[in-house]
């Protein structure tokens, strides 16, 4: 009984340390982050769309998608927020004496409400859903509305992601996917962006004084 007295003094203030850090962790309001996310179906497309994948093709830049977010808790466990997304690619025909560039590019805008369904002082798990809009452009025609941009329901989800970090600061990892342009007429929903990394701050907005009446 002694020995347990003890042990149980001993790891006392880890506990209480971890407890008020989670506690801490909770009340933070705010959070913004970007990332990086794989461009494995960008990279797949330039095989299906008819004027990529040939022999005379050369893909000039493959960026990957590069994101933007910003997140409210009005909970510990939920959230909502806005992310931005962009993805492009860049092509040349080598046959062409002018050398002309074609890229094409997706900007997609994402309203997001996130559940935080496992909460520790080091490590959080989430699942979240998006909803919003995706500008599709570039110096392509869109052979059925004639035009060179083109918008459609953009959707995505996040399946699982994991934060790592404590207090402010943390990394992310995010497995899901995100609604892409199969070809100018088809949609290929959550084909994209299937793995993310990120980083981000929680924090609190400055409270405001009201100034005294004179």
């Amino acid at each position: 009984m002694k020995k347990f007295t003890i042990l149980f003094l001993l790891v006392l203030p880890v506990l209480c340390r971890a407890e008020k850090t989670s506690m801490f962790a909770d009340s933070l309001r705010h959070e913004v982050r970007v990332g990086w996310g794989d461009p494995i179906f960008e990279s797949a497309m330039k095989y299906e769309f008819p004027h990529l994948g040939k022999p005379f093709t050369e893909v000039t830049y493959l960026p990957g998608h590069w994101f933007a977010e910003y997140q409210y808790y009005w909970l510990s466990w939920l959230s909502t927020g806005m992310i931005v997304d962009y993805t492009g690619m860049g092509w040349r025909d080598k046959n062409d004496s002018r050398h002309t560039n074609h890229c094409y590019y997706d900007i997609s805008i994402l309203p997001t409400v996130r559940f935080t369904y496992y909460r520790h002082p080091w490590v959080k798990l989430y699942s979240a859903v998006m909803v919003g809009v995706t500008v599709n452009g570039g110096t392509e025609l869109d052979p059925v509305r004639n035009t060179k941009t083109v918008c459609y329901p953009g959707v995505g989800i996040t399946a699982l992601g994991m934060q790592v970090g404590q207090k402010g600061f943390y990394g992310a990892v995010e497995i899901g996917g995100l609604s892409a342009l199969m070809s100018f007429q088809d949609i290929a929903l959550l084909s994209s962006r299937m793995i993310t990394l990120s980083i981000g701050y929680k924090f609190n907005a400055p409270r405001v004084k009201k100034e005294g009446k004179l």
